[in-house]
């Protein structure tokens, strides 16, 4: 079997089929003309298997970046071998668009939503970060003068914008971390810590198809969660597993979770 048709069977659907043929024609292309090349933005299911097909060529590197630390949605750089790319050789801008409004504070959804209503692809949008009325957006060179001459407004309020550099601010993601404790690192029984659910409610969203783990959907509700694990619960929010800090007296698991804002 070839790497292009295993691919296809272990990630399925049409959004797939269609990376998967985009990411062979990046390859190909690095791979004949011996350039960089730079792909859009990626989700951490992309970012994957773009990892496991990069493996199957000879000769050509892959590295991620996303302009944040810690960021989800990254872009891959593929290169010869001999060769090497510096994290500024990525196409990414970092916009700081404020909220200059009075009334309720903009969040998340607000600031992406007002940069897809230009008309932009989604893949062309990295992480945003959104911190006391102000949102740092990771997006695609491509794009960035065209957000700058025509992002006036986000939800009710209006805006400002300007380019500013990673390397200046704090864009380390908000959360909270706190401390569940499980009688196991299950995923229902984790779920239902963080959110505050019974395991019969998080269970259902599980089997739903509610839930994504580290991107890709899950319903199986014994899976075993692991340290950096990235769970989404689509209509809760997000977060992140972090270390296992011990067991109660009572032979509990404490874990720490990093839920993010």
């Amino acid at each position: 079997m070839s790497v292009k048709d295993y691919l296809l069977n272990r990630y399925p659907g049409d959004e797939n089929k269609y990376f998967i043929g985009r990411m062979m024609e990046y390859l190909d292309r690095c791979e004949r003309n011996k350039q960089k090349v730079f792909t859009d933005f990626l989700h951490p299911l992309q970012a994957k298997i773009a990892c496991e097909m990069a493996r199957s060529y000879n000769g050509v590197l892959l590295s991620l970046h996303g302009g944040f630390e810690d960021c989800e949605r990254r872009i891959a750089a593929l290169y010869p071998e001999w060769d090497h790319v510096e994290p500024q050789e990525f196409p990414i801008v970092i916009l700081k668009i404020a909220d200059r409004g009075w009334g309720r504070a903009l969040n998340h959804r607000d600031f992406l939503g007002a940069l897809l209503g230009l008309g932009i692809k989604r893949e062309k949008v990295g992480d945003l970060i959104v911190k006391e009325r102000i949102c740092f957006a990771a997006v695609h060179r491509d794009i960035a003068g065209f957000v700058e001459a025509n992002l006036e407004r986000a939800g009710r309020s209006s805006i400002s914008i300007q380019r500013v550099d990673s390397e200046d601010i704090d864009l380390s993601p908000a959360y909270e971390e706190i401390r569940i404790t499980v009688a196991s690192p299950r995923l229902d029984g984790v779920v239902g810590a963080v959110f505050g659910l019974s395991r019969a409610k998080s269970a259902g969203l599980i089997n739903g198809e509610k839930v994504r783990v580290n991107w890709e959907e899950e319903t199986r509700t014994d899976t075993a969660l692991k340290e950096g694990d990235i769970v989404s619960v689509t209509g809760k929010g997000k977060f992140k597993v972090g270390e296992f800090a011990g067991v109660t007296k009572k032979g509990r698991a404490v874990m720490v979770i990093k839920k993010y804002k």
